[in-house]
């Protein structure tokens, strides 16, 4: 069995947890510490409308026999998320798998390589600092809605 898993902290003051896009755990899947980057301005803490960003986000699967599938994800705050590879993310029972961080597969011996999402064509509601409301599709679970906050000032990395 394999596991993934991304720490955060901070929060929006409007969220009832510290942790980041957390409020969405149910008991078979869970999207937690979820958030958009936006990309790096020299000098800048805004966002452009029609930009891109990173969205960062865990989903755990509760399930104890049968895996979940992450279908989709959608905001009205862009125009499309997508997620690379252009696929539909698999998650076995009882593990997680977060964005920007490989997906293992023990059992074949191949190079484990992270799955992305990004958001593509931000509007003027995605603003630094204030949560936007995003809704995870899943094949078992259904649609799971939560507040996703925006980093107020991404820094480079």
């Amino acid at each position: 069995m394999t596991s993934v898993l991304v720490a955060g902290c901070g929060g929006d003051p409007n969220m009832d947890s510290s942790n980041r896009g957390a409020g969405s755990e149910t008991e078979t899947t869970s999207v937690e510490n979820a958030f958009i980057v936006p990309r790096f301005i020299p000098g800048s803490c805004a966002i452009q409308v029609g930009d891109a960003a990173a969205l960062t986000f865990t989903v755990t699967n509760n399930r104890i026999t049968e895996p979940e599938r992450l279908l989709g994800i959608e905001t009205p705050a862009a125009e499309a998320i997508r997620l690379s590879p252009d696929a539909t993310l698999q998650i076995p029972p009882e593990t997680s798998i977060a964005a920007g961080q490989p997906i293992e597969d023990v059992t074949d011996g191949a190079a484990d390589y992270p799955f992305t999402a990004r958001v593509e064509g931000l509007r003027e509601s995605a603003t630094p600092g204030k949560s936007v409301d995003m809704t995870f599709h899943f094949d078992k679970q259904g649609d799971l809605v939560m507040k996703v906050p925006i980093e107020a000032c991404p820094t480079q990395k």
